[in-house]
């Protein structure tokens, strides 16, 4: 097994074993269209659409730009040093592994996202009402706006079971496709260290 994919079991099975496992029973509440369509104007309330892109547009540069793998590798001892030089080559390198990965994973981010923003619509549509929805979007400090702060790790819970369920097994398996190239452009980089040797 490859450094990157020791790093990514490590760093990705727990995280989606959590996902996975996280599920509570909910008061039943009919889903109305009244419902979804305030759901619908509380989400765009909560996280308007664009914004919503342009937070993930910034994740996937950061990842293309090789940032997050540097700040990965920036905490094992053996390669602090190589990154500490900040040669150009080895940022170049970074970017071009970073560039990689996010080639890879970064359809699957955007589909979690669209994904992720309609099972927060029907979650909220299922817990509240369509006054409740409009009362919130309204503002926290009514009744409703105490409801939905006690529920927002619930909808949260949701959301994030229904997309690893969707999508984890594909992010896993991309991820896993893509870990010998980018363990190959490690080698590159830093050919004593790569691959754990």
């Amino acid at each position: 097994m490859t450094r990157f994919q020791s790093t990514l079991k490590a760093g990705t099975l727990p995280l989606a074993a959590l996902l996975l496992s996280a599920s509570l029973a909910l008061p039943a509440q009919a889903q109305s269209a009244e419902a979804t369509k305030a759901a619908t104007a509380l989400v765009e309330v909560l996280m308007p659409a664009a914004a919503a892109k342009a937070q993930l547009d910034r994740q996937i540069q950061q990842m293309r730009s090789g940032a997050g793998l540097r700040a990965m590798l920036s905490n094992d001892p053996r390669l602090k040093a190589e990154l500490a030089k900040n040669s150009p080559a080895t940022t170049a390198g970074l970017a071009r592994i970073g560039a990689m990965q996010a080639d890879t994973v970064a359809p699957i981010m955007r589909e979690m996202q669209a994904s992720a923003r309609q099972e927060q619509i029907a979650s909220f549509a299922r817990n509240f009402t369509a006054e409740e929805l409009t009362q919130i979007a309204a503002f926290y400090r009514t009744p409703a706006g105490a409801k939905f702060l006690s529920t927002q790790g619930t909808v949260a819970q949701e959301v994030a079971k229904a997309n690893a369920q969707k999508f984890g097994p594909r992010l896993q398996a991309a991820e896993k496709s893509v870990a010998p190239k980018l363990d190959a452009e490690l080698r590159k980089l830093f050919p004593a260290q790569a691959g754990g040797k």
